[in-house]
């Protein structure tokens, strides 16, 4: 499954909290309308109560990757004990269709790793809630049933990382567009919170990029923004990330980076084009937002811009 770097936690929450409490309601009804009438509908009344909450917690924990893969399990784990007490075959079907999406879901919005740990556990809830069930289930259906878990899981996450790529990745020069930089950028600065650990952003911008417009028209100027990126991508380390926000205007973000090393790597990336570049820098202080680094790094560029133009000949 692809790595999914930035995904709406915050919007999912309520969508999510909706599909759990359908869910608490469609469980709650299994239990008063058992197809056996030697169903444990008490189980069904306490799964039901279980998904209630979780809808709950679903809208009123943080909205972080962790929370959602919590909640996601949890799911999955009250489905599995609902699972194993069916005594009717329809019923396992039902609640292995439930506990696939689940794990889609997950394949769609979380990271790799996170949802790694959401397909296997609903594909072992399958198999394990399946083979326990009182009413019969052929252990190659068990098996057909896990197995398109995870398949379908790892395709729809494929795929979703295809649609976030193209949507969220500027197709000239390769690098993220303004909304998806931004989420990434406020992540990463929530990361360098958390681990104690320095970023720095460095805001570029090629000066009178319209020469290059005039001499070598539209199309040269697109060649040459997007070589630029590329060589700048090429000296970033796996951490970094590159934002374009405007024309020819550029914003580099460098986890673990001080503003020594960030004016390093801003003096190196200049190097590359064939006009003046302005670079800024802004290094992660606390309490920073991303649009305060951002402020900060605009005005160290546009400090570098004027005192390039002042010292240069008459």
């Amino acid at each position: 499954m692809p790595t999914v770097e930035q995904t709406p936690h915050g919007d999912l929450r309520a969508q999510l909290a909706v599909a759990l409490l359908v869910v608490s309601v469609l469980t709650a009804l299994g239990g008063l309308t058992p197809v056996d009438p030697q169903t444990p509908t008490g189980r069904w009344a306490v799964a039901a109560a279980a998904y209630a909450l979780l809808a709950v917690l679903a809208v009123t924990l943080p909205a972080h990757p962790t929370s959602t893969e919590v909640v996601l399990v949890a799911g999955i784990v009250v489905a599995g004990g609902v699972l194993a007490s069916c005594r009717a075959t329809e019923g396992v079907v039902v609640f292995a269709l439930g506990v696939i999406l689940a794990g889609q879901l997950a394949a769609y919005v979380l990271d790799t790793r996170r949802a790694a740990v959401v397909v296997a556990a609903a594909a072992s809830t399958i198999a394990v809630g399946a083979w326990l069930a009182v009413a019969p289930v052929h252990a190659t259906n068990i098996v057909s049933m896990a197995t398109l878990c995870v398949l379908s899981c790892v395709l729809l996450g494929w795929q979703g990382h295809r649609l976030r790529e193209a949507g969220g990745t500027d197709h000239l020069t390769g690098a993220l567009t303004r909304g998806p930089f931004y989420a990434r950028l406020a992540a990463a600065l929530a990361r360098a919170r958390r681990r104690g650990e320095p970023l720095a952003v460095v805001a570029l911008d090629i000066d009178d990029f319209r020469r290059v417009n005039d001499a070598h028209g539209h199309l040269g100027a697109d060649d040459l923004m997007a070589d630029l990126v590329a060589h700048w991508h090429a000296e970033l380390d796996r951490a970094g990330f590159v934002g374009r926000l405007g024309g020819d205007e550029f914003v580099a973000v460098l986890p673990g980076h001080g503003e020594e090393a960030a004016r390093r790597w801003a003096a190196l990336a200049c190097a590359w084009t064939p006009l003046p570049c302005s670079a800024g820098v802004a290094v992660h202080e606390p309490g920073d937002t991303a649009r305060d680094l951002l402020v900060r790094a605009d005005a160290d560029l546009y400090a570098d811009k004027h005192d390039r133009k002042a010292g240069a000949p008459a």
